[in-house]
């Protein structure tokens, strides 16, 4: 599911730093990349969200096939790897995962989820999955 890699990347997140000179990473929001990028990492966090709840057995969860097995986690990969190819950071996109998951997790969260999931899947479908 999503949620190993999720905490694989927040793992890395508290590993030593490469040189002590580097500047702390600026935090960036979905709301500041462009807008196919910040579409793409929405759905992303969306399937990560729903293999949270499926897998905590969250009923939120349910009324979705299952993430890996329906080309979701490979979409969240995808996804996470192309925004380090615009230069982001493991730091940035560690906090823009885990900024929206948390926000799928607040009180409007499954609604979100919800109204996104139709352009996800039309959006994972155009990239083969």
């Amino acid at each position: 599911m999503l949620i190993p890699l999720f905490a694989a990347a927040l793992a890395l997140q508290d590993a030593p730093p490469q040189a002590a000179q580097q500047p702390p990473a600026e935090t960036v929001t979905i709301d500041e990349l462009p807008v196919a990028d910040a579409a793409a990492a929405r759905c992303a966090v969306a399937y990560a969200t729903i293999g949270q709840w499926q897998k905590a057995g969250d009923p939120r969860g349910a009324g979705y096939p299952e993430v890996t097995a329906s080309g979701g986690r490979e979409f969240f990969v995808r996804v996470m790897a192309q925004l380090m190819d615009t230069g982001l950071t493991r730091d940035n996109i560690v906090t823009i995962a885990a900024k929206g998951v948390e926000s799928n997790n607040g009180p409007d969260g499954e609604q979100r989820v919800a109204q996104l999931m139709p352009a996800c899947e039309l959006m994972k479908s155009a990239a083969g999955l």
